[in-house]
């Protein structure tokens, strides 16, 4: 093979290589939490919390995704983590259940190790969550990477095919105690 010949097949692979292994930026929606205390609840929310638990056992964010605007109530029951998302006329949008990332199907784990891999190499896995909606079940995955926007992300599959639906960059606005 002539020099010119081997010379060009190099840089046309170099090229096909680099382009393989560039993946374009995936958009990430933005959403907004703020921890907030109980008298911040629209009064719908308010009545529409669980009855069975002292409210001073919850702990309440604002969340802004989108443009809408829910309320999340988290809480514990037999030391197991739950949160419960409202909109503000007290409807349930979703529940959400905390889980080990070793209790979720194996084929499941592989996706989700897969695709933050793909696109947060040497992520850091925070928090997964189950969640229930009213039309389907979903796995979100917290995790922070220092290359991402916001410092934190969350990936969202759906649970039974596993199939990837988006990133979110989580933004905290503030933090403050609540007693």
């Amino acid at each position: 093979m002539p020099p010119i010949a081997i010379l060009v097949s190099f840089l046309l692979s170099f090229f096909l290589n680099a382009c393989a292994v560039t993946t374009p930026e995936i958009f990430h929606n933005t959403e907004v939490e703020q921890f907030i205390s109980v008298k911040d609840l629209p009064p719908k929310v308010l009545m529409a919390l669980p009855k069975e638990y002292d409210k001073k056992e919850f702990t309440y964010k604002r969340k802004l995704k989108n443009g809408i605007t829910s309320y999340d109530v988290d809480y514990e029951k037999d030391r197991k983590k739950f949160s419960i998302a409202y909109d503000e006329q007290g409807k349930i949008l979703e529940e959400e259940k905390e889980v080990k990332f070793s209790d979720i199907p194996y084929d499941l784990r592989i996706k989700v190790e897969k695709i933050l891999s793909e696109h947060y190499p040497n992520y850091n896995i925070l928090l997964i969550e189950e969640v229930y909606t009213h039309s389907e079940m979903l796995l979100e995955v917290f995790f922070s990477h220092p290359k991402a926007k916001t410092g934190f992300v969350e990936a969202i599959f759906e649970y039974q095919s596993g199939t990837f639906r988006e990133f979110v960059n989580i933004k905290i606005k503030s933090i403050e105690t609540l007693n």
